[in-house]
């Protein structure tokens, strides 16, 4: 059961888009990007506590990199499946 899901994601991976799976790769590396700059705010705050507000900063670029991730995936299997008229 679990190797038939993971085969059919592989499988999913493997067969998008060219330009789908560009934007993807695009768009993952913007939200690692992301992740960084707000993993360095985290980190200015653990070792200069200046204000909570820069903890709350942090805290949120790295929620907003978390769900920019997950739809830029979703929105690509989307698209390709789209395009290849499956749905």
């Amino acid at each position: 059961m679990i190797n038939n899901f993971v085969s059919m994601i592989k499988d999913t991976f493997v067969n998008l888009d060219k330009t789908a799976l560009h934007i993807l790769k695009h768009g993952l590396f913007f939200c690692f990007i992301l992740c960084l700059v707000s993993l360095f705010i985290l980190l200015l705050y653990k070792f200069f506590t200046l204000s909570y507000l820069m903890f709350y900063i942090g805290l949120s670029i790295f929620k907003v990199s978390i769900i920019f991730s997950i739809e830029f995936i979703i929105c690509a299997i989307a698209a390709d499946k789209i395009k290849k008229q499956i749905i």
